[in-house]
């Protein structure tokens, strides 16, 4: 349990939106919400925003980055203020730097997501459309008259750093890949990448 803030470019961006309010109801009563603060993309205010949450909220538990870039601001932050045990640190999208500080012992987990099946099911949806090709688009979504049928969920995975994160797969939708660091960055070599 305990308090957290969400760090983001910008707090009104549907991506953004969408992971606080997951992330929000993944939490349930067990953590609260204090603020998200959001950067304008700004590097530098991304790591100011870091400062002023533990100067305002002194009792945080989590730091939570919402984009790719507030992963290493919230570790040099963290670092810098010797407040490392302190707190947990969760971060969002799988950034090369993100990888290496969490190699480092500096993160505790990464919710990362799949571009290139964005990108692959994305392409063949828009070639779907443009071709009127009504049975890949009936594949693709099968139950568009429920809610949430328009989307197309291309599939999430979770990286702790070792086996001794209290995070476990089964704790998580079956769907979700669940990665300790080491077998991630195999996962990634094996896919010619060095980030996700």
């Amino acid at each position: 349990g305990g308090d957290f803030v969400e760090f983001v470019g910008r707090t009104g961006a549907q991506n953004a939106i969408d992971r606080m309010a997951g992330l929000g109801a993944a939490c349930g009563d067990k953590l609260h919400e204090r603020d998200r603060m959001g950067d304008d993309m700004d590097r530098a205010k991304a790591k100011e925003n870091v400062r002023t949450a533990l100067r305002n909220y002194p009792d945080l538990k989590m730091l939570v980055g919402i984009w790719s870039y507030n992963a290493p601001a919230i570790v040099d932050i963290v670092e810098e203020t010797g407040k490392r045990k302190d707190l947990k640190v969760l971060t969002f999208d799988a950034e090369k730097l993100a990888i290496d500080r969490m190699n480092e012992g500096l993160i505790d987990a990464m919710v990362v997501q799949n571009p290139y099946e964005i990108g692959y099911q994305g392409a063949r949806l828009f070639k779907a459309m443009v071709a009127d090709d009504k049975a890949t688009i009936a594949e693709m979504f099968p139950s568009t008259s429920d809610p949430d049928g328009d989307c197309y969920d291309t599939g999430l995975k979770i990286v702790i750093p070792n086996s001794d994160s209290p995070l476990k797969a089964d704790m998580f939708s079956p769907k979700t890949e669940f990665f300790e660091l080491p077998k991630f960055k195999e996962w990634l070599a094996a896919h010619h990448l060095e980030s996700s």
